[in-house]
C-alpha cells in the first residue's frame, strides 16, 4: 500500500473515531461538505489573506488567541493551507468510506504523469478562479455515472489541490498532516455538527 492509501485509512478511521459515521451520509453530502472547505479557502482569500499564510488559535479562558507559530498539539491550524489540507482529508474520508482507497491512489498516480489539461488549475488563473476548477472536479464527482468516473474526479480535484498548493509555495503534505494530527486531539463530533 502507498502514502495516499494509509492517509485514506488515518483519516477515514479518525473521522469514525470522532463520531462522523455515527450516521451514514450520502455521497451528495460528502462532496458539500468537500466543497465548504473551498469555500472556506474563497472566505480566507476574500478576507485578505494570501494563500502561504497560516497562522494557530488557541481558545483560552473564553478568548481567541491567534499565533504564528504552534505551541502545542491542541493549536488549531487556520489559513488557505489548511483549508486546501481539509479538501484533502474530506477526500480521503470519503474514499476510506467506500472502500476506494487503492482505486484512488491508482487514479491519482496514472493522472499525475499526465500533463495539465486547459480545465486545470493553473498559474495563468487567478486564486478564486482555481477553486472553481476544483469545485468542478467535485461537481463532477458527485455526477460521476460510475464508481470509476467518481473516483477519476475525486483524483483530479486532489490533483489540483496539490498543483494550487505549489503554485503559491504551500507545503500540502505538511498542512494536511499538521491537519490531521490536530483532528485527532479534537473531541467527539466537535462543535455538535449535523453532518
Amino acid at each position: 500500500m502507498g502514502q495516499i492509501t494509509n492517509l485514506v485509512h488515518e483519516a477515514h478511521q479518525n473521522a469514525v473515531i470522532k463520531g462522523w459515521w455515527e450516521e451514514e451520509r450520502t455521497l451528495g453530502e460528502l462532496i458539500a461538505l468537500i466543497n465548504s472547505e473551498v469555500s472556506e479557502a474563497l472566505e480566507d482569500f476574500r478576507n485578505g489573506e494570501t494563500p502561504e499564510h497560516m497562522w494557530y488559535e488557541r481558545k483560552a479562558a473564553g478568548l481567541v488567541l491567534k499565533s504564528e507559530k504552534r505551541k502545542s498539539t491542541e493549536d488549531k491550524p487556520c489559513g488557505i493551507p489548511s483549508e486546501l489540507a481539509d479538501i484533502v482529508i474530506r477526500i480521503f474520508d470519503l474514499t476510506g468510506h467506500y472502500g476506494w482507497e487503492e482505486r484512488l491512489e491508482q487514479s491519482v498516480a496514472r493522472m499525475h504523469l499526465m500533463p495539465p489539461g486547459p480545465n486545470q488549475v493553473s498559474v495563468e488563473r487567478p486564486f478564486a478562479e482555481n477553486l472553481t476548477i476544483i469545485q468542478g472536479w467535485l461537481t463532477d464527482a458527485y455526477r460521476g455515472a460510475s464508481d470509476t468516473l467518481t473516483i477519476s474526479f475525486l483524483a483530479l480535484a486532489i490533483i489540483d489541490t496539490f498543483r494550487l498548493a505549489e503554485i503559491h509555495s504551500i507545503n500540502l503534505e505538511k498542512a494536511i498532516q499538521e491537519k490531521m494530527n490536530y483532528n485527532a486531539t479534537r473531541p467527539h463530533r466537535h462543535g455538535g455538527k449535523q453532518l
